[in-house]
This record gives structure tokens, sequence and C-alpha cells, in this order.
């Protein structure tokens, strides 16, 4: 399934690069796409929403 958050708290495109690199070592992850300047991410995934948040959100940064 595809799932769009919105990310806050990335504070430069090398924030979204890590977190895209991080979202895509999960193995339930098949891609990701973290956009800074949009501050989107757009995760093809097994997990929830809620699980793909808590996931972000233990990076250091807040999803909705």
């Amino acid at each position: 399934m595809t799932i769009q958050l919105t990310v806050s708290g990335m504070s430069c495109g090398g924030c979204a690069a890590s977190l895209q690199k991080a979202l895509l070592t999960q193995p339930a992850v098949s891609e990701a796409s973290v956009d800074f300047a949009s501050r989107q991410a757009v995760i093809e995934s097994e997990l929830s929403r809620e699980e793909l948040i808590a996931l972000i959100e233990a990076r250091g940064f807040t999803a909705e």
C-alpha cells in the first residue's frame, strides 16, 4: 500500500536523504521517497500508517 506523509523537522536535503535511506532498510518497505522541499514522504510498504509514523519519529522527525 502507498502512504503519503508530511514530515516536519528536516533542516536540509541531507535529512531527507538520511530518512529515505533509513526507511528503505526496513524489510516491509519496498519503496520510499522523501522530498525536503515539499516535506513529503511517499512510502510503499506493508506497514500501517501508524507504524511508519513511529519509524519516522524514532529518527527524530515528526510525521502526519
